[in-house]
């Protein structure tokens, strides 16, 4: 059962209680109910085999279809029957070294777009290896043209069939994961606010534990932290977390960087014999980012910093790639663009297009383009409107951000609501104001706020998409929206760019953030 449906009195009692210890947490009947379940790990992992399966049987049944392995007259099911059967188990033991039946049980965010890199690399493997032994056995004559066909539709298959699988298994019960998050108030309130954002996640956070040992903060900050954490209830006092992972059948542990356990191995150490997930959250990730090197020395474990500096022959690679893409994209949807240009005219007066200054690289400014969807008095309008500003910072401090802003027309609330209104910033990219991916263009007022290393975001090109958009557009804060687009940058690979225009359209489908 969900244990969130029942914490709503109980959040207020923690919060403004100091003296709230995991004796008064243990006394909660409906604390106390939480029903263990099975190991996401292992039934997700026979789910994926059991998927991969029959995503290689399909494509054996196309290719079967088409006329076999060889075809005419020479053609034996029995002997691609017996090709299949060689394959499946080359696929599984090559799926299992590279990692893709575990990814889903330590990533929370994994989904489809990490994988089309190594099953296109696997496929390609497979398939040599299969195509070398049927040639060393004599056990069939493949031709390359339908074996080509064979690992096209394998990437294929495997790529739609383990996404559905996914789709499915989120709504699982058995998916979701138990966390507890351990750290002072603040950080560990800050955690659960970004994991509620995400409910694909499939982490269901059953309480903070403040591990501070005497409240510091005044009114105004346990306001903020009783907002960020919702109706997740903050324990406080002496809680020991081993009667806590025991009680509550915890699956995940997710420790802040001033966490005491962060600095304690042993303690780490002991909490890892329970056989649960625990993750770290270091001091410098929102500066570093995910660009560090494993590597050890004598058995010491090292962790290096790459450079930066983004090489001149990528920014060109980075160029030549908008410029092809954003050409085609115009050509392609241009039937698109005519019609999002007829609705608007027919729903309300002015123009179609609506042009805003923003801040692009090098501080350098430019008219960004998007379909009209506000009536043409919105920025007229924008003071009587301030109060309704979700990010709570009026006209001057943070995001403009409305959930039903009255100043969106009808077919502005659709434009919006799939993106088609962001389509005329391919003309930015093709002329070469932005890039396809990025940091969020700013307005002006915005760029204002934005100081020290953040600045570095202007090194970039901003995006028509980017880590922004694809993980919550609107619902995410000013200061952790800059914080995304730093990290971008310093982070940046252009098989990056790649794989956040594919996660943009899970970003589209789900809707979040787009007011």
């Amino acid at each position: 059962m969900s244990v969130h449906a029942h914490e709503e009195a109980f959040t207020e009692t923690a919060l403004v209680s100091p003296g709230f210890t995991l004796a008064d947490s243990l006394k909660r009947p409906e604390l106390a109910e939480v029903q263990p379940h099975r190991s996401r790990e292992s039934i997700m992992r026979r789910v994926l085999v059991v998927t991969d399966v029959i995503a290689l049987t399909l494509a054996f049944a196309v290719i079967e279809i088409v006329g076999g392995f060889h075809g005419g007259d020479t053609r034996s099911i029995l002997r691609d029957l017996a090709l299949l059967a060689f394959g499946i188990p080359v696929w599984v033991a090559l799926a299992h070294g590279h990692n893709l039946y575990h990814a889903d049980s330590r990533r929370a965010d994994y989904g489809w777009t990490d994988e089309v890199a190594p099953i296109i690399q696997m496929a390609t493997l497979w398939s040599w290896i299969i195509l070398l032994g049927i040639s060393a056995t004599g056990l069939r004559h493949v031709t390359i043209p339908k074996l080509a066909l064979f690992w096209a539709l394998t990437i294929a298959f495997l790529l739609l069939l383990r996404s559905a699988a996914r789709a499915v298994a989120r709504r699982q019960s058995w998916y979701v994961h138990t966390a507890l998050v351990v750290g002072p108030a603040v950080q560990t309130a800050a955690v659960a606010r970004r994991i509620s954002r995400h409910p694909e996640y499939a982490i269901n956070i059953v309480a903070c534990v403040d591990t501070a040992t005497e409240p510091t903060m005044d009114q105004a900050t346990e306001r903020m932290v009783g907002r960020m954490l919702g109706d997740v209830p903050m324990i406080r006092g002496d809680a020991e977390l081993i009667e806590l992972i025991d009680q509550l059948q915890i699956d995940r542990l997710i420790f802040t960087s001033a966490a005491e356990e962060m600095q304690d191995g042993n303690a780490l150490g002991e909490l890892s014999d329970r056989d649960i997930q625990i993750d770290l959250i270091p001091s410098w990730s929102d500066v570093v980012g995910r660009r560090l090197d494993y590597h050890e020395l004598e058995g010491l474990p090292l962790l290096t910093l790459p450079r930066t500096v983004v090489k001149r022959s990528d920014q060109l690679r980075k160029r030549a790639f908008d410029v092809v893409a954003s050409a085609a994209a115009l050509v392609v949807l241009s039937p698109v663009f005519a019609a999002c240009a007829l609705m608007i005219k027919l729903d309300s007066r002015g123009p179609v297009l609506f042009r805003q200054r923003r801040v692009g690289r090098g501080d350098e400014r430019f008219e960004v383009l998007k379909f009209r969807s506000m009536y043409v008095d919105a920025e007229a309008r924008k003071s009587a409107v301030a109060d309704m500003n979700f990010h709570g910072g009026g006209n001057e401090n943070g995001m403009f951000k409305i959930k039903e802003d009255p100043r969106v027309t009808r077919v502005g609330r659709l434009l919006r609501r799939t993106s088609l209104d962001e389509l005329p910033q391919l003309i930015n990219v093709l002329k070469g104001d932005m890039s396809l991916v990025g940091p969020r263009p700013l307005i002006e007022n915005e760029d204002r706020q934005v100081e020290g290393r953040y600045r570095r975001r202007l090194s970039s090109s901003p995006g028509l998409t980017g880590p922004w958009q694809i993980h919550g557009r609107s619902e995410i804060p000013f200061e952790e929206m800059i914080n995304l687009d730093y990290l971008y940058v310093t982070n940046w690979t252009l098989w990056g760019d790649v794989k956040l225009m594919l996660r943009t359209v899970n970003a589209i489908v789900r809707g979040n953030g787009a007011y």
